[in-house]
C-alpha cells in the first residue's frame, strides 16, 4: 500500500512549481489553506517517505484537454508534457492504491497476456493478404495487452473501463481498422480474469460475480496449471454430453476430433455467447495441450465467436507444455520480460505521449514521427502507469506500397531503362558514328 499527499494548486502557483519542477527539483509545495475546490485547480499526488519522487499531476477528467493547452502556452520547451510528468484522471486516484490483486501470480497473468495478445494478432494478420515479419509491434498495440497490464496492475473496474476507452479513442482518431472489429469478447474475458486475480472476492462471491469460468481460472493460475480435476467445475457450461476431464486424457488425434465436433454443434445450434466462446477456446487449448501450433484452427471462431481466440490464448498459456514463450521467434517471452518489469508510478514516465494529451495534439493529424523515437511511424502512449500501449501508423505502408507493389514499380523502372538505351544506341547508329561497347551488358534476352 502507498501512502499518498495530495496538494492542490491554483494555475498560478502550478505555474511557478512546474518552473521549478521542470529545472530539475520537483519539491513537495506547502500545504495551502484553502476551503472547497475552485475552478482549474491542478492536484499533485505525492507519495511519503520517499526520496526522489515525482508527482502525478491529477485534473478532473472533464479539465484535461483545457489543462493541455494551458501548460503548451505556458511551457513550451517541455513538450509533450505528458513525456516528463504524468498526468491522470482525479477520478482515478484512488487506483495508486493497487492493493486489489493477489500477489505471486505475476507470471502467470504475464503469460496470459502474452497468449491471448498473440492470438488477437494471429487474427487479426488472418485477415490481411500480407503477414507481417515483425509481430511484436503488433502484440505491443494489442487490446489484449493494454487490458492485461491494467489486471496485472491491480487496477479497479473504473480503471479498467478507463483504459477501454482510451484504447479504442486513440485508435478510433486515426482510423484504425483495429476499433472496426467487435472488442467486446476481448474485453469480457479480460474483466472475467481481473474478477478472478483480485483478492477482494472470496470463492463464494467469485462463483456469483463471475460464475465457473472465473473460478476455473482463478484455480488455474494458483496451481500455475490446469489439472483435469478443475475441468469437473466447467460441467455446467460444457454439458451433459461433453466430459472435459476424458477429454484432456485423451490422445492428441481424439482430442482434435472432440473440438472439431463440438464447435459443429455450436455453430449448427446458433450459440455465440460468452460461454460458448470460452468453451470453443478452451478446448482448441486442450488439443494441442496449450500448443500454439493449434492457433492455425482459430480462424474457423473469425465472425461468429469473436471472443474464443482470446479465451484460447489464456487457457493455452496455462498449460505446463505451453509454448508460448517461444512461439513467434520468442515474442512472447520478450512481452512476459516486459510485463513483469514495472515501473515506478512516481518516477519519470517511459512512454513518448499519454493518450489524453495525444487527442489534444491532434489525434489524427499528429506526425508520430516527431513524438517517439522507438521507430519510424510509432509511438508508445500511456494510458495509466504501468499501462502503455503502441500506436502504429500505416502512413509508412501507404507511401511504400505492398510488396507486389514495389516488385510491379522494379520491373517498370528495369523496363524504361532498357527502352532508353536501345533508343540511344539506335540514335548512335542512325549517325554513323563508331559506338563504344556497353561497360554492363544487359541480361535480358535480345528483341527483335
Amino acid at each position: 500500500m502507498t501512502a499518498i499527499t495530495a496538494r492542490r494548486l491554483s494555475r498560478e502557483n502550478f505555474v511557478n512549481w512546474m518552473a521549478q519542477a521542470v529545472a530539475g527539483d520537483p519539491t513537495l509545495p506547502r500545504d495551502t489553506d484553502s476551503h472547497g475546490r475552485k475552478p482549474n485547480e491542478v492536484t499533485l499526488a505525492w507519495p511519503d517517505l520517499k526520496s526522489n519522487a515525482r508527482p502525478i499531476v491529477c485534473v478532473a477528467e472533464r479539465d484535461l484537454q483545457e489543462f493541455f493547452a494551458f501548460v503548451s502556452t505556458y511551457s513550451t520547451t517541455v513538450r509533450p508534457f505528458t513525456a516528463y510528468f504524468r498526468v491522470m484522471p482525479l477520478e482515478l486516484i484512488d487506483i495508486l492504491d493497487n492493493a486489489d490483486r493477489e500477489r505471486g501470480n505475476e507470471m502467470q497473468i504475464a503469460r496470459m497476456v502474452a497468449g491471448a495478445g498473440i492470438a488477437d494478432v494471429w487474427m487479426a494478420a488472418a485477415r490481411q493478404a500480407e503477414r507481417p515479419s515483425n509481430v511484436l509491434p503488433l502484440l505491443q498495440s494489442s487490446l489484449s495487452l493494454a487490458l492485461g497490464q491494467t489486471v496485472l496492475a491491480g487496477y479497479s473496474e473504473a480503471a479498467f473501463h478507463w483504459v477501454l476507452q482510451e484504447w479504442m479513442t486513440t485508435r478510433a482518431s486515426r482510423g484504425d481498422l483495429a476499433t472496426d472489429r467487435n472488442v467486446g469478447g476481448i474485453s469480457v474475458a479480460w474483466r472475467l480474469v481481473n474478477i478472478a486475480t483480485t483478492r477482494l472476492l472470496p470463492r463464494r462471491s467469485l462463483q456469483e460475480y463471475g460464475g465457473p469460468i472465473a473460478s476455473f481460472i482463478r484455480e488455474a493460475v494458483e496451481a500455475r496449471a490446469i489439472r483435469p480435476e478443475m475441468l469437473r467445475s466447467l460441467s455446467e457450461i460444457a454439458g451433459p454430453e461433453l466430459d472435459l476431464e476424458k477429454m484432456l486424457a485423451a490422445s492428441r488425434e481424439e482430442r482434435i476430433n472432440r473440438f472439431n465436433a463440438a464447435l459443429a454443434d455450436l455453430k449448427r445450434r446458433g450459440e455465440a455467447d460468452l460461454r460458448s466462446q470460452f468453451l470453443a477456446g478452451l478446448m482448441l487449448a486442450m488439443a494441442g495441450n496449450g500448443s500454439f501450433e493449434m492457433i492455425r484452427s482459430a480462424r474457423e471462431f473469425d465472425g461468429w465467436l469473436d471472443g474464443a481466440a482470446t479465451w484460447f490464448g489464456i487457457c493455452a498459456s496455462l498449460f505446463d507444455e505451453s509454448n508460448v514463450l517461444t512461439y513467434a521467434n520468442a515474442a512472447g517471452r520478450r512481452i512476459v520480460r516486459d510485463l513483469l518489469r514495472q515501473d515506478d508510478p512516481f518516477d519519470v514516465p517511459r512512454a513518448d505521449i499519454a493518450s489524453t494529451e495525444l487527442r489534444f495534439v491532434g489525434g489524427s493529424s499528429a506526425d508520430l514521427g516527431q513524438l517517439g523515437a522507438y521507430a519510424p511511424n510509432s509511438i508508445e502512449v500511456e494510458i495509466l502507469p504501468n499501462v502503455v500501449t503502441r500506436l502504429l501508423s500505416n502512413q509508412g505502408d501507404e507511401s511504400g506500397g505492398s510488396a507486389e507493389q514495389r516488385e510491379t514499380l522494379l520491373r517498370t523502372l528495369d523496363e524504361l531503362s532498357y527502352l532508353a538505351s536501345r533508343a540511344r544506341r539506335m540514335l548512335l547508329d542512325r549517325d554513323g558514328r563508331e559506338r563504344q561497347g556497353d561497360l554492363y551488358k544487359s541480361k535480358r534476352p535480345s528483341r527483335k
